[in-house]
């Protein structure tokens, strides 16, 4: 059997004309991302995305859009109130019972008690209302501007719970 060689020519044929596109054709190979973890990072599953709870709870959209007004605008008045030098601090204290007061009444027009316990229930089982017996981050040793209580200060009345923070 003959044995057949390949011409000078040929062999430079493929080492100029063909080699150059060994590296196009690996380039053109698409590769998915490899996500890459920081160092101590743990990977999560994904879960699938949960209506938020005031939908659960039956409340509208533009109800919590106003819901989270009226909690900024309440805000924005006691920040006022306590930044009011005229004012001794029992007439800050009573001006902001009385945004509170307000601003209760309010919120209390846009939701109704079951909802809003379902909104409770929903965020307690997602775990974003905290513990159940955990005092609010605010509560502690000082007042809403900054003052320490004093000892003579009356005890809470059941009505002034604070409202849940609203979620999206």
């Amino acid at each position: 059997m003959p044995q057949r060689f390949l011409s000078p020519y040929s062999c430079l044929f493929v080492i100029f004309v063909l080699a150059p596109l060994g590296p196009r054709a690996r380039a053109q190979v698409v590769r998915a991302p490899v996500p890459t973890l920081h160092p101590g990072a743990v990977a999560r599953q994904q879960q699938p995305r949960q209506p938020p709870c005031w939908q659960v709870a039956g409340i509208s959209k533009s109800a919590m859009e106003q819901r989270r007004a009226i909690q900024e605008r309440t805000r924005s008045e006691v920040e006022a109130v306590c930044s009011n030098p005229s004012l001794s601090q029992q007439e800050r204290q009573q001006k902001i019972r009385q945004i509170h007061e307000q601003a209760k009444q309010e919120l209390d027009a846009l939701v109704t008690p079951q909802q809003m316990e379902q909104l409770k229930s929903c965020q307690m089982s997602r775990n974003h209302g905290g513990h159940p017996n955990a005092p609010h981050p605010s509560a502690g040793a000082h007042g809403p501007c900054g003052e320490l209580p004093s000892k003579s200060k009356p005890a809470p009345s059941p009505g002034d719970k604070p409202e849940p923070e609203i979620e999206n």
